[in-house]
């Protein structure tokens, strides 16, 4: 593991932020933080950049526990992409040459042409970096970053300025970058279903703490006697289950049906197919069933299922599937 968190506790002020009793990452893979605004991403990001240490618990890094004595040391060994990166006046290579320089690199031009070439960005090394698109300047400023070899790479909310084609070609590479390099890479997105698709590991948060569940299929209500009701919908749970207000049921887990199944499932319900799309190597199908469920098939239950927009599909789901918090 690269990050390992124990009985950590952040606050802003007086008021808690991020509280996570034993939370690890895994090194050499892709990770993916989930959740809604004000769920503890970004400060769970900014501690793992070593730009902040916890008030209360332990945090280790490879292995060490981190002291604040040595955060500058520390953050030398991670690179962090915020939601808005800065460049400096200059040129694009001027901005990235002057990364290398700081850090006392050598072969700076050869390192340079490489890392825009691994983004396909070239064009860009000799455009102001002030001037350029926002697809460009998030490449950019990750282009500064990777030329370092840092050991992590922290991203926050990568996605949220790009557009569809930007998009694309950043998950391409996110889908690559461990792999290939085989490093770290911790990423936070608002879009749950793409940090699911893109990540070996998701790490879903909730009012600042850990929920076991990627948070998709998430729905408001109450549990009575094993039943969790959201408006009109009935969800059953295992009888181990007593309270909780939100319900999410991971969207691998439901299973489609073109008729009604005799199984163990407890959990089935009619609804229409409103959306088909691709989605990170399997096929995303949202279901209207009074409410919309969001369901992962692969390519081929697709083809043996023959469905279509406007079909009457069933949704099976195990009562066991269901994460109640």
């Amino acid at each position: 593991m690269i990050y390992q968190f124990n009985n950590l506790q952040f606050y802003y002020a007086d008021k808690l932020a991020l509280s996570l009793d034993q939370v690890t990452i895994e090194q050499g893979k892709t990770t993916a933080l989930i959740g809604a605004n004000g769920s503890g991403k970004s400060t769970l990001l900014n501690l793992c950049a070593f730009l902040a240490s916890p008030q209360q618990g332990e945090l280790f890094f490879n292995g060490s526990p981190v002291k604040l004595s040595d955060l500058i040391t520390y953050r030398r060994r991670v690179g962090f992409l915020a939601q808005k990166p800065f460049m400096l006046c200059g040129t694009v290579f001027d901005n990235i040459d002057l990364a290398l320089r700081i850090h006392g690199k050598k072969q700076r031009a050869e390192k340079i042409q490489r890392v825009l070439r691994q983004l396909d960005i070239e064009h860009c090394a000799g455009q102001q970096a002030k001037q350029l698109s926002g697809g460009e300047l998030q490449k950019s400023a990750l282009a500064r970053m990777l030329v370092l070899e840092p050991e992590v790479l922290l991203l926050d909310e990568p996605f949220s300025y790009l557009d569809q084609s930007s998009a694309q070609s950043l998950e391409l590479f996110l889908r690559r970058y461990a792999q290939a390099v085989g490093q770290t890479l911790v990423f936070s997105t608002h879009d749950r279903l793409q940090g699911f698709a893109l990540a070996d590991e998701v790490l879903a948060l909730a009012q600042g703490k850990r929920v076991h569940s990627p948070l998709i299929n998430l729905f408001t209500g109450v549990v009575r006697e094993h039943v969790f009701y959201s408006g009109a919908m009935r969800i059953n749970l295992p009888e181990g289950v007593v309270s909780g207000h939100h319900a999410s049921i991971n969207p691998q887990d439901i299973v489609l049906s073109t008729e009604a199944l005799v199984s163990s499932m407890r959990n089935c319900m009619q609804g229409r197919i409103v959306m088909i799309a691709e989605e990170g190597g399997s096929i995303l199908v949202n279901v209207d069933t009074g409410v919309i469920f969001q369901v992962l098939i692969t390519y081929q239950s697709l083809r043996e299922l023959n469905i279509h927009l406007g079909d009457k599909i069933w949704l099976n789901f195990k009562s066991n599937s269901v994460v109640i918090f």
